[in-house]
């Protein structure tokens, strides 16, 4: 027993005594459902027993409530079972022997026909000569199911305990339905009756409850937890406790190594209370303790969820609204609901789940029609109309249609699917069914879009019949040439084409920004011309994010198109899913154009974003442009596990534009970190034809190519870049920030030995990138200075290296600075060469592109190099001490780390200062040492280290 329990019982327990002593006593026990009240007269029971007592005991019930002198005659037929051990020999209903005229009427004989007061008199008789001879405990459980003459008798006892010792307690359940009978109302508030309420446990009481079960201390949390879980009912309380007592055993029995004495605040804390079996049929039995009508009506609140309101279930249930009400007040107190929505969803489809079939489909296609015609959101009605059969009722498909569009605009793709295939079984016309179907390839192009393909190809005939709007089917259209079927597609353009209205233009308007952003050699096919007016301020996200991404391509760094990428991005936390379709080509705008930091910064951005929405196809899409920004800026492990990932979401059996990418983007970040035999596995099923009409197919091509040059194959990388400038010139986006096939050219020509040819591909490039963005321009440095005489080559490649550095593409300027090395080291300069490399080294490291590093940098210098970046020479100390001597401790920390290559922003995060006072440490840095820039500063160093 337990705190306020305790206390009740100790008080009873002191009317035991007082009865005993010849002064009866008549107590009640009241409370609601579960809340102990058996439980306390047990205990009484048991107390009473224990002291020598006679203990009559009986409970009520409900089906025999309105059978006459029914609880009288099983409390008699106690008092005969027990007059063998009282020594009152055959006490019956005359208190001599039982039979014989009406003193001796058996007790089993009692009927409605029996004068109600004598009836009550020999009832009196009886107990007083049962408690003369030891005292007696009259214990009558759920009162208020006793019948009328029964409670008539026990009043009339109660009234005459005074000098009898004699102690009658009862327990009463709070009515629901009605007041108590008139006979109850005057048994309860006699002026002897003691009352005693039992209420919900408070924490103290859960806290003795839990420490009664479980042997440990229980934290304040998990009683917090337990309190608001249960509302204090008891019986949900018990249940609760004996399903965390029981789980360190089953753990210990399945090998866990876990006691079942283990503390429970272990047990429980990190993760919370997570009931489960044994809670929910506590709940379940709470219910079916008040009657069918509370089972139905937390059946109602359980199906209408969010949406159910007092008005509602009283409709939905069929019962009057005021007893609705109380209902729903006692089920709260009871800690099964709160208000009128359970306490947990757990809880709530137990409550669903224990509904016979054929009950739960009438009560939701009855809620279904009730939410709907009560105003309710099309997705609240739709999750009923998802449980039952297919309808065909004219409202229902408009429902269902618009319960889809809220789904996919949440990113909820498995519910937008059954309610687009539950409206495909309730639409009987061709028009209505196709339109459907419409929606639901989409859809599924979201959520399987590896698989999407056939649900595309199978509105190609309602589309050519005219059974589809023409926006509807110019997405079909895209669907189609995701999956590169160019011909399907161009013929569905053409269809609508022939007869657009004011939708359908813009739909195609945005068909032909997709078509010239990501299928450029489709437009070279003769067809009829689609509009070409340029998006406006009004228009959705999609359209202006595939504008910026055409205005890249066609221009490089163009100012509009990072604008417009940058306004669309600022709206995405806004948008709905179908709006973020769009976001992928606003972050590939910023990556074309250079702008990595802000592409970067958008990325991570969406990312934390992206577990809000079921939809691979867009996750895939948008960690293929996670793995375009990663892959420029030098983080080659994250660019090949972006891409992995984009690739296993989006290819298939068959190659699609989606895939495609992402495999191109994988086999070159591999190609960087010198995985070479991973990217020939990516490389090695033939790609179709139709793949090269698209912008995945000039990266398909520049990765490839980048593969073969890595791996000596100069001529057939010379054949790929060839083949990837003559699509970009042919459909006018001849700009490296794409894909730099000119420079690829070069590097295959100085493999082959053609040094001139070499040089043409990189003037050609140079004419093209002197207002180009920052990182194709450094690139083409690059270039250039390799085709240039040795001793040339020093100043060119500080060039680029700067440039590469400022654009944050670090895996370019560390090819860049290995270069450099080469150089140095081919001009006799070593001190320059070793620092150079070491430079190379960690910028090599920090890309993950370690494999690669013995093809980086010159031959003589890798192991001892390596050797110094993982122990710090003893030398190289003193050189930095003897050429810093004249700084500041954290003048020398910032310049030392200058020197080793160390980006400023690299600097400040290692020290913990911001990157204005590194920038400010290295202006005082050149002034005492005399120098201009970082390579002086170098230089500096390097003359330093030789002395040294």
């Amino acid at each position: 027993m337990f705190v306020e329990r305790a206390e009740i019982l100790d008080h009873l327990d002191g009317l035991l005594r007082q009865s005993a002593q010849g002064r009866g006593t008549v107590a009640a026990i009241s409370g609601l459902t579960a809340m102990g009240k058996t439980t306390v007269l047990d205990a009484l029971a048991d107390r009473a027993a224990e002291a020598g007592s006679t203990v009559l005991r009986v409970v009520s019930s409900p089906q025999e409530r309105h059978v006459p002198y029914d609880t009288l005659t099983q409390l008699l037929t106690s008092v005969d079972t027990r007059t063998p051990d009282t020594g009152v020999p055959g006490v019956g209903m005359s208190g001599h022997g039982g039979t014989g005229g009406p003193e001796g009427t058996p007790i089993a004989s009692l009927d409605a026909r029996d004068d109600s007061l004598e009836v009550a008199k020999r009832a009196h008789r009886i107990i007083s000569e049962l408690a003369a001879e030891r005292h007696l405990l009259i214990a009558v459980d759920d009162i208020q199911y006793t019948d009328a003459a029964t409670l008539t008798c026990l009043r009339y006892l109660a009234q005459r305990l005074g000098q009898l010792p004699v102690a009658l307690v009862f327990t009463h359940g709070t009515p629901v339905e009605g007041q108590p009978s008139q006979s109850l109302q005057d048994f309860l508030y006699q002026t002897n009756v003691r009352r005693f309420h039992l209420g919900p446990l408070s924490s103290e009481g859960i806290r003795e409850l839990v420490e009664c079960r479980i042997p440990s201390a229980a934290s304040d949390r998990f009683i917090s937890e337990v309190h608001a879980l249960s509302g204090g009912n008891p019986l949900l309380v018990q249940a609760l406790v004996e399903e965390r007592g029981l789980r360190p055993v089953l753990e210990s029995v399945n090998g866990s190594g876990t006691h079942p004495a283990t503390d429970v605040v272990a047990r429980t804390s990190p993760d919370g209370l997570s009931p489960g079996h044994a809670f929910h049929q506590a709940v379940l039995s709470c219910l079916h303790r008040l009657g069918p009508r509370a089972v139905r009506i937390a059946r109602c609140v359980a199906l209408l969820d969010e949406a159910a309101t007092p008005s509602l279930v009283s409709q939905l249930s069929a019962i009057d609204a005021e007893l609705v009400a109380r209902y729903l007040r006692l089920l709260t107190s009871t800690g099964v609901l709160d208000g009128a929505r359970l306490r947990r969803e757990d809880v709530r489809q137990a409550v669903l789940t224990e509904m016979p079939h054929d009950k739960a489909t009438e009560l939701r296609y009855h809620a279904a029609r009730l939410l709907h015609e009560s105003g309710a959101p099309a997705h609240a009605v739709a999750a009923h109309l998802l449980s039952v059969d297919p309808l065909h009722e004219d409202w229902v498909v408009p429902v269902l249609q618009e319960a889809a569009c809220h789904a996919l605009a949440h990113g909820d793709m498995q519910f937008n699917i059954r309610c687009l295939e539950l409206a495909r079984e309730c639409r009987t016309d061709e028009t209505g069914r196709a339109s459907v179907l419409a929606h639901y390839a989409f859809g599924q192009w979201q959520l399987r879009p590896a698989d999407s393909a056939q649900h595309f190809m199978s509105l190609k005939r309602p589309i050519m019949g005219r059974k589809l709007p023409g926006p509807d089917a110019v997405r079909i259209a895209e669907g189609m040439m995701f999956h590169l079927d160019f011909d399907s597609a161009l013929e569905v353009v053409d269809q609508v084409n022939d007869g657009e209205d004011d939708d359908t233009s813009t739909a195609l308007e945005g068909t032909r920004l997709f078509m010239v952003s990501e299928f450029l050699g489709v437009l070279d096919r003769p067809r009829l011309p689609l509009p070409k007016v340029a998006p406006s301020a009004t228009s959705t996200a999609e359209l202006r994010s595939r504008h910026a991404l055409a205005l890249a391509l066609e221009r490089g760094a163009d100012e509009y198109a990072i604008a417009l990428a940058e306004q669309v991005l600022q709206g995405s936390r806004t948008q709905s899913a179908w709006q973020l379709m769009g976001l992928p080509a606003a972050l590939m705008t910023l990556c074309y154009t250079d702008q990595l930091d802000s592409a970067t910064k958008w990325y991570e951005m969406l990312g934390n974003e992206a577990h809000r929405y079921d939809a691979p196809a867009w996750q895939g899409m948008l960690e293929s442009a996670g793995a375009l920004i990663a892959l420029r800026s030098g983080q080659l492990p994250d660019a090949a596990r972006l891409a992995e990932s984009a690739y296993e979401q989006l290819s298939g059996s068959r190659w699609n534009i989606g895939g495609a990418f992402a495999l191109a983007l994988l086999v070159e970040a591999h190609t960087a970190m010198g995985n070479h035999e991973i990217a020939a596995k990516h490389l090695a099923p033939e790609p179709p034809p139709d793949l090269f009409l698209t912008r995945a197919g000039l990266h398909y091509l520049y990765a490839r190519g980048r593969h073969h040059l890595a791996t000596g194959n100069a001529r057939m990388a010379l054949s790929d870049f060839l083949e990837c400038g003559t699509l970009m010139r042919r459909w006018n986006i001849d700009t490296p920030a794409v894909a730099p096939w000119r420079l690829g050219e070069a590097e295959a020509w100085l493999q082959l030995g053609e040094r001139d040819r070499a040089v043409r591909a990189v003037e050609e490039q140079r004419a093209k990138s002197d207002s180009g963005p920052t990182r194709s321009r450094g690139m083409t440095l690059h270039s250039w200075a390799l085709v240039q005489p040795t001793a040339k080559q020093p100043p060119v490649l500080r060039d680029a290296f700067r440039l590469l550095e400022s654009t944050g593409a670090r895996y370019e300027a560390a090819t860049v600075l290995a270069d450099l090395s080469h150089v140095y080291h081919e001009l006799g300069e070593k001190a320059r060469a070793r620092q150079t490399a070491r430079r190379a080294w960690r910028l090599v490291k920090s890309c993950g592109a370690e494999a690669r590093y013995q093809s980086l940098l010159p031959t003589s210098l890798p192991r001892s190099v390596i050797s110094e970046q993982n122990t710090g020479p003893s030398t190289a100390r003193r050189a930095d001490q003897d050429a810093f001597g004249q700084l500041s401790a954290s003048e020398r920390r910032v310049a030392t780390l200058a020197t080793q290559g160390y980006a400023n922003r690299e600097i400040a995060d290692k020290l913990f200062i911001t990157v204005s006072t590194v920038e400010q440490h290295l202006t005082r840095v050149y002034r005492k040492m005399g120098v201009r820039n970082r390579e002086q500063l170098l230089e500096a160093h390097a003359v330093s280290y030789k002395t040294a």
